[in-house]
């Protein structure tokens, strides 16, 4: 990178403070900029975890219709969107030519960079994040269940299901504050910042918890109201025309599969300029970040 054209980038990025407050506005905006204007380079990284997620739910489709075995396909769905999101995190703030897959695997796996320690620790700190977010949600569905059984009604596995589903939205609704702030070490993997740490993240986006709060909602709710709406129109209308559960699976999950990875791509855009607006992106070199 030219030092005209980091020069032009760091003034440009002034729209994105108010007052030293970062501005929702202003960011989201940016990251809806970038996905349309690189539009093209969206296509050829989701690409192939679109293909995957489709695959995925279609699988999870021909074991219950066909074999009657559910499976829970969140696991698999997770890691596919988490390679794309690290993935574009690396086009949006290092540039294309070090966006693939590729490169990525080698970034995180290579000798140079691979540590069996801090693996060990990110384990540790999955694991940590995993129980925390699990105890209230038991707590909170197990009361919910002894309510419901004290008043004599009777949960069935669908109902419990239900039960779950809503306990664990409302648990990830109130530590979201928490959570949002925490990305930002996501951004830092991306980036190979090995001497990044959680401390470090926390004690950086002190101040500014309900503004990245607010930036995520803003960047999340238009297309993930707009993805919801489609997906359940499309669910109606296979319903409506009687299609086959192969042929259902396809039409419902192709469209939604490319909503929901244009929807993960503005939110690390968005994602992604906090981080160069709070921690800076080295502009010597775009290649490996310290």
């Amino acid at each position: 990178m030219s030092y005209r054209k980091a020069l032009k980038e760091t003034s440009s990025r002034k729209q994105f403070t108010e007052n030293g407050t970062l501005s929702v506005d202003g960011i989201v905006s940016y990251s809806y900029r970038f996905f349309i204007s690189h539009f093209d380079y969206f296509l050829r990284l989701a690409f192939m975890p679109i293909v995957c997620w489709v695959m995925v739910q279609l699988g999870n489709d021909i074991l219950y219709h066909e074999y009657d075995l559910k499976f829970d396909p969140n696991i698999p769905l997770a890691l596919i969107s988490a390679a794309f999101a690290l993935v574009w995190y690396r086009q949006f703030l290092l540039g294309s030519e070090h966006a693939t897959y590729e490169q990525l695997y080698d970034h995180i796996f290579s000798k140079n960079n691979f540590d069996m320690l801090r693996f060990f620790r990110s384990i540790v700190r999955i694991a940590f994040t995993a129980i925390v977010l699990f105890v209230p949600t038991l707590m909170l569905s197990v009361g919910y269940m002894i309510y419901q059984y004290s008043q004599g009604k009777f949960l069935d596995s669908a109902a419990i299901e239900s039960v779950a589903f809503k306990s664990t939205t409302i648990v990830l609704l109130m530590f979201s504050p928490i959570l949002v702030r925490l990305s930002q070490y996501t951004v830092g993997v991306a980036l190979g910042r090995r001497s990044m740490s959680l401390r470090n993240v926390w004690k950086k986006t002190t101040g500014n918890t309900w503004v990245l709060w607010l930036l995520i909602v803003r960047a999340l709710l238009p297309i993930s109201l707009y993805t919801y709406f489609i997906t359940w129109f499309l669910g109606n209308m296979s319903e409506r025309w009687e299609l086959n559960y192969v042929w259902a699976s396809l039409f419902i999950n192709i469209p939604t599969a490319f909503l929901t990875f244009m929807m993960l791509a503005i939110i690390v855009g968005a994602n992604g300029e906090v981080f160069k607006t709070i921690f800076g992106i080295r502009l010597k070199n775009r290649g490996e970040e310290s």
